[in-house]
């Protein structure tokens, strides 16, 4: 097995490439990057996120990245105690308790129009429509104001479609509060219903997004990406 991270520095040092001019290259932070060169990778912010950065420092420098992230998943496999965030199996229901259930739901439902059939009859009359009252100073109107209930906001939904991506969810902004960290297993689904979410992706390409059921753009590739919606 050859020696990840002496190959990487080898391959910046032979391109005159400094640790500054990698971090701009790859819009990958300089400690990663070292941590990296140093086959540091407890240093990296999980497997997943290692695993995104190596194949773009690869790739940036020429190498085959397939190749250097064969021999991480080597070093680094993937721990068999890793919680997959796929909703709980749903449970089989009954053709009997379904046909329980829509019968309880008609009664509740004849019970409340028998109720609006009798409060129809006791209600008093509308109140008169506002009045213009005119005077020294000329028309004065009154006017009502209609209270309007703020909508909920609409969920954010990340789906790991076609592998597994590390998330870092915040609410509001980057230094907001945390609302989920860890790897998004393939096929697993996570929603967050905050007015507005910071999320950081370790490998956009492996997920899809949607704010209130529109798409969230630009989804793609391996490089770490910032996300506010």
């Amino acid at each position: 097995m050859f020696d990840i991270g002496a190959s990487l520095a080898a391959a910046r040092e032979t391109r005159g490439l400094s640790l500054a001019d990698a971090e701009r290259l790859t819009c990958i932070r300089g400690r990663y990057l070292d941590a990296l060169e140093r086959s540091d990778f407890a240093a990296l912010p999980g497997r997943a996120y290692g695993r995104a950065f190596l194949r773009t420092y690869a790739q940036a420098l020429g190498l085959d990245p397939g190749r250097f992230v064969a021999a991480y998943d080597e070093i680094v496999p993937e721990s068999d105690d890793a919680i997959a965030l796929a909703p709980p199996p749903r449970r089989r229901t009954s053709r009997r308790v379904l046909v329980g259930v829509a019968v309880l739901v008609a009664a509740v439902g004849a019970v409340a129009w028998a109720a609006s059939l009798r409060t129809s009859r006791s209600l008093p009359p509308a109140a008169p429509p506002p009045q213009t009252h005119t005077g020294v100073l000329g028309s004065v109107h009154t006017r009502s104001v209609a209270v309007v209930r703020a909508h909920a906001p609409a969920v954010l939904v990340v789906r790991a479609t076609r592998g597994d991506c590390w998330l870092l969810v915040r609410r509001g902004d980057s230094a907001g509060p945390v609302l989920y960290e860890g790897t998004l297993r393939r096929g697993s689904t996570v929603r967050f219903a905050a007015r507005r979410v910071w999320v950081r992706l370790g490998a956009p390409g492996m997920v899809d997004a949607s704010r209130g059921g529109k798409p969230v753009p630009g989804l793609s590739g391996a490089t770490p990406l910032d996300v506010t919606a």
